[in-house]
Parts: structure tokens; C-alpha cells; sequence
């Protein structure tokens, strides 16, 4: 992952957090930390409640053809971060 994607899943991370991070959630930190190298993710994060790109036009009820919206590594890892930080708090 790139600085960048690491900032925006730790922005996520730390959104969801109260107070200190517990120990399941510093691991965490120290895990995503270690997975820095500078390579982009390049392929779409799916996530419980993701959000396709891929969504029909309606014209007059009838569906036509599909458009792409593009897909973001760093909004993708900002939603994952969020969602990790709520399962550790646990």
C-alpha cells in the first residue's frame, strides 16, 4: 500500500476509534504500518456494505446501459479502516 492509502485507511481507523486504541487495534496499526511499500492497491477492497461503481440508467423505468464511476484505493481504505477499528474496539 502507498503512504497515501495508509493515510486514508488510518483517517478511517482513527474516525471510529473513542480514547486510546486497544491492544487488537495497535496491532492492527503496527500490521497496516508493515505493509507500506509504495505499491498502490490496485484492485477494488470489497467490503460488507460496498458501494458498486457499476449502476444501471433509468430512462422511463427501463434500464440501458452500465456506467463505470471510477473506484478510489484511498476512499476504499478509508471505509475498510472505519470498519476495522469498530470490530477491534470489541
Amino acid at each position: 500500500m502507498t503512504p497515501r492509502e495508509f493515510k486514508a485507511w488510518f483517517d478511517g481507523f482513527t474516525e471510529a476509534m473513542t480514547g486510546t486504541p486497544t491492544k487488537a487495534q495497535w496491532s492492527r496499526i503496527k500490521e497496516r504500518v508493515a505493509e507500506i511499500d509504495g505499491n498502490p492497491i490496485s484492485y477494488p477492497v470489497f467490503m460488507d456494505r460496498y458501494w458498486s461503481p457499476y449502476y444501471p440508467i433509468w430512462n422511463n423505468g427501463i434500464a440501458g446501459a452500465t456506467t463505470y464511476t471510477g473506484w478510489s484505493s484511498s476512499s476504499a481504505m478509508n471505509a475498510v479502516g472505519r470498519n476495522e477499528a469498530v470490530l477491534l474496539a470489541k
